[in-house]
């Protein structure tokens, strides 16, 4: 079989992953190509969206009074520090107060009136935030949702694939969806047409290129099995954004402890959702392990070696 994303013949190596987010341990075959090192699917399952089902993390409901009260207040300057750290409005505390979910897209000098498309949004969680602080041309786009979805507030979430958006946007989100698409090339290709001269796509993923792939195999938790149809390394990333006319500008590193923790967990056959207390001698000896493991996120990240990350595009 041909590697889906560089055409390469070249020897692979095969592997069986379970099912654990779910916990079902349903096995699925995957192959890595020898050539541009992307971990792939064998087949797709034909009921794919059965691994999906209703309540799935990547289709939680935006919190509608996100701003208010006291707490709402705090985060609001919390998100705008992310998103605007340039501002004077952001003041010196930015480093102290920040929601690092944001920070990537912070550091894209946006303005309020920056129109920014998220690509497999789910239900638009992430961009919502951005339309209550008055940003108001951010869209979501998924194929998988139930309808469209128009909030009270005016913001809209499609139901449909990125193929049929119109329009030109200064930004195009990944926020962990590419591995999750049949068809990367054809993804980005829609994205080198939606893009203004000058914009920019993050495309944030799990990569194959990390310590947590080389060491925990199929027991790496974001290989999950078998939502995630590609893992690419990033030399598969380079093959695709070269054969399209864009230019990738940066790599940005932001693995967690989770790379760790929950790795642990299917190594003991555990599921995501599972117990772990059996992994911990007590409640001090999982504080102090949690810690441990976020420091060596931080040294990963630094030596390019965490097992995700974010590959800022430019048209």
């Amino acid at each position: 079989m041909k590697c889906r994303i560089c055409g390469s013949e070249k020897e692979k190596k095969y592997f069986k992953a379970k099912e654990m987010m779910l916990g079902t341990r349903e096995e699925f075959t995957y192959f890595q190509c020898g050539q541009c090192h992307c971990l792939q699917i064998e087949d797709i399952p034909g009921n794919l969206s059965k691994y999906y089902p209703e309540g799935y993390n990547g289709f939680e409901s935006p919190e509608k009074d996100i701003f208010g009260g006291i707490k709402g207040t705090i985060r609001k300057y919390k998100y705008k520090a992310s998103l605007f750290p340039k501002t004077a409005s952001s003041g010196f505390l930015n480093g102290f107060f920040q929601a690092k979910q944001y920070d990537i897209l912070g550091s894209l000098s946006l303005t309020m009136q920056s129109k920014i498309l998220d690509v497999g949004s789910g239900e638009g969680a992430f961009l919502y935030p951005l339309y209550e602080l008055g940003m108001k041309r951010v869209q979501g786009v998924d194929p998988f949702i139930k309808e469209t979805i128009v909030y009270p507030n005016g913001y809209k979430v499609i139901k449909n694939q990125i193929y049929t958006v119109t329009g030109k946007w200064d930004i195009i989100l990944y926020n962990h969806s590419f591995e999750h698409v049949p068809d990367p090339l054809e993804h980005l290709l829609a994205v080198s047409n939606l893009l203004k001269p000058g914009g920019i796509c993050v495309i944030r993923i799990p990569t194959v290129t990390s310590y947590a792939w080389e060491h925990y195999g199929t027991d790496w938790f974001q290989l999950d099995a078998p939502r995630h149809l590609f893992l690419h390394s990033l030399e598969s990333m380079k093959f695709l954004i070269s054969k399209t006319g864009l230019k990738l500008e940066d790599i940005i590193y932001d693995s967690t402890h989770a790379q760790f923790t929950n790795s642990e967990k299917y190594k003991n056959n555990i599921g995501l959702y599972e117990d772990s207390k059996s992994l911990y001698s007590s409640y001090l000896d999982r504080k102090l392990k949690k810690e441990k493991y976020k420091r060596l996120a931080r040294q990963l990240n630094k030596e390019n070696k965490g097992d995700q990350a974010a590959f800022i595009i430019k048209n």
